[in-house]
C-alpha cells in the first residue's frame, strides 16, 4: 500500500511521512542502489580488462600509458611514487576514455581506432550485456575528468563536489574518502550520476589544497575565452592540457620545495672562515654590520679578558625592514662570531656570502686573510626541511613563551599588519594582481577566497601564530568586502 506523503508516519512517530521516515528510506534505496551499481562496476571492469587484451594485444596498455603520461621523453624521470599515484586514474582512463589512434601511437595494435574499450565491449555483448553495467557504460563512457572542489562532507558515508570547471555539483558516495577530506580541498579525476547516485570511477589519490585553486580558475579562463559554456565536450578536448596541469600541480606537491631567503636567492649555507689580528680590533670595524644594537649593547654581551678587552663577541648582520613581511622591523642576513683569531660567518645564500664577503675584505684590509668558503650540501639541507628534526618542534621553555600575552600582542601586530600589506602587494598566484584589484572580478574573488583558506588551515605552524593568521584573513575579508558579498 502506498503511503501518502502528508499521511502520519507507519512508524508511529506521530510526525507526517515526508517528515520521519520517506527520507530515511529515500537515502537506505539510495545506498542499496549504490551498492548494486558498485558491484556491477567491479565485475564489468574485469570484463573490460580481457576484452581489452583480446582486442588490442597485451602491448595496448604500455601504449595508452604512454599517453595518458602525456608522451614522456626516454631520459624523463617517472618515478615509482608517481606511478603508483596515476595508477587509479589510468585504468579507469584506460577502460572509458582511451582511443587508440596508430599516429600517435606509433605502434600497430590489432584494434581498431577512435572507439573506446568500453564501446567495443558493449557492441560486442550487446544482446546480452548486464543491465547495471550497461548503464554504468551509457554514464562513464567518455566523460572527462575534471578539477572538484569539496564543498561538504558527511563523514563515512560521501561528499559534496562541485566541478572547478563547469560549476555543476554532485552528491558523490564515498566512504572512505570522506573520513579524511574536509571542505575546500580539491580533487582530481571523474565523479559521475547514474540514476542520481554519485559514484567517483578514477580519483587522483593526491589531496590538492585551496591555495592552487588559483591556478585552475587561470586554466579556466582559457578554456571560456570565447565565453560560451563549458561542457563535457570542451573538457574531453581539452583532456590532455587539464591532466598536464594536474601532473604540474601533483609533481610540485611532492617535490622538495625550493627555498629561499627573504631577498628569493636560492638557499645554500655558507660559512666564510677567516684569520684575523685580534677581535677587538675587528668588533671595532665591524659592529655597525648590526642596526638593530648599538656598539655598546653588542660589547656588553662579548666575553672579554681581565682587562676588559674583547676575545669573543657575536654580531648580527641584518638590515631594517623586511620585504616578505612589512610588519616585520628588520631582516637577518646573517652572523658573525669573532672568535680570538677567528673570524666565522654564515649567511644562507651566495649571492649574500658575496655582499658579506666584500664587507668584511674593504673593512678589515689587510687586517685579516680569508681561508675557506664551506657551503653545506643543498640536497642534505632540504632533506632535513622535508623531514624535519628534533631541533624544529616547540621546546617546552618556547611553548611556554609563546603563553605571554605580551608576546602574543606583538605576533598579532606583526601578523596583523602583514595581511594589511598583503590586500596591496602583487600576488603571483593571482597572475601578478594585488588582492584588493582581484576582487573586483569574480574569478579574482574565488581565488584570493581560495588564498585566504588555504592560509586559514595553519598546517604545521604554532597554534598562537595560525591562530593570528586566521584573525587576519578575518580582517582582509573585512577590508575587502568579501563577508559581504
Amino acid at each position: 500500500m502506498k503511503i501518502g506523503r502528508n499521511a502520519p508516519c507507519p512508524c508511529g512517530s506521530g510526525k507526517k511521512y515526508k517528515k520521519c521516515c520517506l527520507g530515511k528510506e529515500a537515502v537506505s534505496s539510495q545506498t542499496l542502489y549504490y551498492r548494486r551499481l558498485s558491484e556491477a562496476h567491479d565485475r564489468l571492469v574485469d570484463r573490460l580488462h580481457t576484452h581489452a587484451a583480446r582486442t588490442f594485444g597485451e602491448e595496448a596498455v604500455d601504449v595508452a600509458m604512454h599517453e595518458f603520461l602525456l608522451w614522456p621523453d626516454p631520459e624523463d624521470e617517472i618515478g615509482k611514487d608517481m606511478l603508483d599515484r596515476a595508477g587509479p586514474l589510468f585504468w579507469p582512463w584506460f577502460l572509458f576514455n582511451w582511443e587508440y589512434d596508430s599516429f600517435n601511437a606509433g605502434v600497430e595494435l590489432p584494434g581498431p581506432e577512435d572507439r573506446t574499450v568500453a564501446e567495443l565491449y558493449a557492441e560486442a555483448h550487446a544482446s546480452r550485456l548486464d543491465p547495471l553495467e550497461r548503464r554504468l557504460i551509457e554514464c562513464i563512457n567518455r566523460k572527462p575528468y575534471s578539477f572538484w572542489e569539496v564543498k561538504g562532507v558527511d563523514k563515512g558515508k560521501g561528499m559534496t563536489l562541485q566541478d572547478i570547471f563547469r560549476g555543476s555539483r554532485i552528491e558523490a558516495q564515498e566512504r572512505t574518502g570522506s573520513e579524511y577530506i574536509q571542505p575546500g580541498d580539491l580533487l582530481y579525476g571523474r565523479a559521475v550520476s547514474v540514476d542520481g547516485v554519485g559514484m567517483l570511477i578514477g580519483l587522483s589519490p593526491t589531496l590538492i589544497p585551496p591555495d592552487r585553486k588559483p591556478d585552475i580558475i587561470q586554466f579556466r579562463k582559457r578554456l571560456g575565452h570565447d565565453r560560451s559554456a563549458i561542457t563535457d565536450d570542451t573538457l574531453y578536448a581539452w583532456d590532455a592540457e587539464i591532466r598536464e596541469l594536474y601532473f604540474h600541480i601533483d609533481h610540485s606537491l611532492h617535490s622538495m620545495p625550493q627555498l629561499c631567503n627573504t631577498d628569493g636567492h636560492p638557499m645554500e649555507i655558507h660559512r666564510l672562515i677567516y684569520e684575523v689580528s685580534s677581535a677587538e680590533d675587528v668588533f671595532e670595524k665591524l659592529y655597525d654590520l648590526c642596526v638593530t644594537m648599538t656598539s655598546e649593547e653588542l660589547w656588553t654581551d662579548a666575553k672579554r679578558d681581565n682587562n676588559g678587552r674583547i676575545i669573543r663577541v657575536e654580531i648580527p648582520w641584518d638590515r631594517q625592514g623586511h620585504k616578505a613581511s612589512p610588519g616585520m622591523p628588520n631582516t637577518i642576513l646573517g652572523r658573525i662570531v669573532i672568535d680570538g683569531q677567528r673570524l666565522t660567518a654564515e649567511v644562507n645564500s651566495a649571492e649574500r656570502a658575496q655582499a658579506l664577503r666584500h664587507e668584511i675584505d674593504a673593512r678589515l684590509g689587510d687586517g685579516c686573510r680569508f681561508k675557506v668558503d664551506e657551503i653545506q650540501d643543498l640536497d642534505s639541507m632540504m632533506s632535513k626541511h622535508a623531514a624535519g628534526t628534533a631541533e624544529n618542534k616547540p621546546s617546552k621553555e618556547h611553548e611556554e613563551l609563546m603563553q605571554h600575552p605580551e608576546v602574543q600582542a606583538q605576533l598579532d601586530g606583526m601578523i596583523g599588519k602583514h595581511w594589511e600589506s598583503w590586500v596591496d602587494d602583487n600576488i603571483p598566484a593571482l597572475g601578478g594582481e594585488s588582492p584588493r584589484e582581484a576582487v573586483k572580478t569574480a574569478d579574482g574573488r574565488e581565488a584570493v577566497e581560495a588564498l585566504l583558506q588555504g592560509a586559514e588551515r595553519g598546517h604545521g605552524q604554532d597554534p598562537t601564530i595560525a591562530a593570528a593568521n586566521r584573525r587576519g584573513t578575518q580582517q582582509v575579508r573585512e577590508l575587502l568586502g568579501l563577508n559581504h558579498r
